[in-house]
C-alpha cells in the first residue's frame, strides 16, 4: 500500500507501485488496467490523484489510453541494436522493421566546420546527411563524415536507399574493427527538428560514434539523432575476454 507519511507525492508511489507490476507482468502487453474509479477506490486516493499517476505513466510509455475503452498496457517496442557493426539498416533489418531512406544533404568532399568535438573538424572528409523513416514516421537522422583518402571515389556512387556499410564492404572491401559511441541527450535545431517531425525544445537521444577500420581508425564519425517513442535503441554489451 501507499505510505501517507512519505515525502514522495502519492500519485508518484502510486506511478511506481503500477509499474513494478507492469515490469513484473502482473500487467501484460494489450491488457487493460484497473479504471481511475477502482485505483482510487482500492488504495483510497482522490480520483485527480490516480489521473496524475496515469499520466505519469503515459509519459514514461508504459500505457495507453483509449477513449471509451480504457487504459491498456503498452507493447513494449522493437529493440534496434544502435551499435550493429554492420550498420543502421542491418539492424533495423535483423528485427524485421521495413525502412526508407532519403539523403538529405548529398555525399560531397568539404571542409569540416562548426564542431570541434568532429574529429574531422579543419580537415577535408566526405559528408552526408540522410533520414530513416520507419511506417512512414520519422525515426533516426545521421550527419556522417567519412576519411576522403580511404574512401576515394565514393562521392561518384548512387547512395540512394543503400546500405552504406554494405557499399563500404562490397566496393571498397572494408569492414570496422570496432569503435566507440557517446550518449547524450540534446534538444534539436529548428531544421533537423523538422526533419524530424518535433518541436525544438524536445529532447532527444543523439549518438556520437567512431569506427575504426584497419590502419584507419576513426575513419568513419556519425552523429544519430534518435526519436525513441517507437523503437528501443539498445547496445549489446560483450564480456571482454
Amino acid at each position: 500500500m501507499l505510505n501517507t507519511d512519505s515525502p514522495i507525492p502519492l500519485y508518484y508511489q502510486l506511478a511506481e507501485q503500477l509499474e513494478a507490476r507492469i515490469r513484473e507482468g502482473v500487467y501484460t502487453p494489450g491488457q487493460a488496467i484497473p479504471s481511475e474509479t477502482s485505483l482510487a477506490k482500492t488504495f483510497g486516493l482522490g480520483r485527480p490523484t490516480v489521473r496524475q499517476a496515469m499520466e505519469l505513466l503515459v509519459q514514461k510509455g508504459l500505457i495507453l489510453k483509449k477513449r471509451g475503452s480504457g487504459t491498456f498496457v503498452k507493447e513494449p517496442p522493437p529493440q534496434i541494436d544502435l551499435f550493429s557493426l554492420a550498420g543502421t539498416s542491418q539492424a533495423f533489418s535483423t528485427k524485421g522493421v521495413p525502412i526508407q531512406k532519403t539523403i538529405i544533404a548529398p555525399l560531397k568532399k568539404q571542409i569540416v566546420a562548426g564542431d570541434v568535438s568532429n574529429p574531422f573538424h579543419g580537415k577535408p572528409a566526405f559528408s552526408m546527411s540522410r533520414l530513416t523513416t520507419a511506417h512512414g514516421n520519422p525515426v533516426l537522422l545521421e550527419d556522417i563524415f567519412m576519411d576522403p583518402d580511404l574512401f576515394d571515389g565514393i562521392d561518384g556512387m548512387d547512395l540512394e536507399e543503400k546500405s552504406l556499410s554494405r557499399v563500404v564492404s562490397e566496393r571498397f572491401y572494408l569492414s570496422p574493427l570496432d569503435g566507440t559511441q557517446q550518449f547524450q541527450v540534446e534538444t534539436l535545431g529548428e531544421a533537423r527538428a523538422n526533419l524530424l517531425k518535433m518541436s525544438a525544445l524536445d529532447p532527444i537521444l543523439v549518438v556520437r560514434r567512431l569506427l575504426n577500420f584497419p590502419q584507419a581508425p576513426g575513419a568513419v564519425y556519425s552523429i544519430l539523432f534518435c526519436r525513441t517513442e517507437r523503437f528501443a535503441f539498445t547496445q549489446t554489451i560483450q564480456n571482454q575476454k
